[in-house]
């Protein structure tokens, strides 16, 4: 996978973000369809909260959901573009703050001040120790009963020990990180003083449980009372169902004159 130092160059000059990241949303009909059909029903336990942060919000598509469910957010991310194009979409907004971080750090963000953290769609391309990195800061960062929801990857599960490379007969066309598996993200929780509450594996676009969903608090968080797992094989019809819905109360398409889609 890239470095962070690809990373900036690409967040921050190849890509163009013509569609502020919406594209990537487009599977299920659109950033709104995705958010109150997939991610909203996973976090509803959590939110609002007073306060939240975001790492690597991109364009702010998940941002826009966040804001009126939180007294102060906090954002943070390793594209200096991307925190621009934030600045600037939520500037009528006084309780949103801006950080430009190195790609591990929260270094600007206060001990035991997070209520709730948030990432999706993002760090399912960093690697282990960029993950782990995140988490370690993210034990320090939470308030006591504060919660994070992290998506990353779980591709890892699938590379070979002796070679560390994908079956021949398995791609990665989402670029997702190698090294990252959903067991081994579960198993270091306790080193890096945080308490694994629920852990979801899930199919993105393919057959294989490539992604997992972790949602981490403090040990002795109101949260840390047991580890659930699922192992989601029905995500990719989770996300099929969404957009059928979608497609079918796309009012705004009705009063822009459209038809109706009569295969949905």
């Amino acid at each position: 996978m890239p470095s962070l130092e690809q990373n900036v160059k690409t967040w921050n000059e190849n890509y163009t973000w013509a569609e502020r990241g919406d594209e990537w949303s487009r599977a299920w009909g659109g950033p709104p369809a995705q958010w109150y059909g997939t991610i909203l029903p996973r976090i509803r336990a959590f939110v609002p909260a007073q306060t939240i942060l975001e790492i690597a919000p991109g364009f702010g598509r998940w941002t826009q959901f966040l804001i009126p469910m939180s007294d102060e957010m906090i954002l943070v991310d390793i594209s200096a573009k991307c925190i621009a194009a934030c600045r600037s979409r939520f500037a009528a907004n006084p309780r949103v703050r801006y950080h430009v971080n190195d790609g591990r750090s929260l270094d600007m963000v206060k001990d035991h001040s997070i209520d709730f953290a948030f990432t999706f769609d993002s760090l399912v391309h960093v690697e282990s120790d960029v993950l782990n990195s995140y988490l370690e800061q993210l034990s320090r960062k939470l308030s006591p009963d504060g919660v994070a929801f992290v998506h990353h990857s779980n591709l890892g599960a699938y590379v070979n020990s002796e070679s560390k490379q994908l079956p021949e007969t398995m791609k990665n066309p989402h670029h997702r990180a190698l090294s990252t598996t959903a067991d081994a993200v579960r198993a270091a929780c306790p080193d890096l003083g945080l308490f694994c509450v629920s852990q979801e594996t899930i199919n993105w676009g393919v057959n294989e449980l490539i992604d997992a969903i972790t949602v981490v608090a403090k040990p002795k968080s109101r949260w840390a009372l047991e580890t659930r797992t699922l192992a989601n094989a029905d995500f990719n019809t989770e996300i099929a169902c969404v957009a059928r819905v979608a497609r079918l109360y796309d009012w705004g398409r009705f009063a822009a004159g459209g038809q109706a889609d009569p295969t949905i």
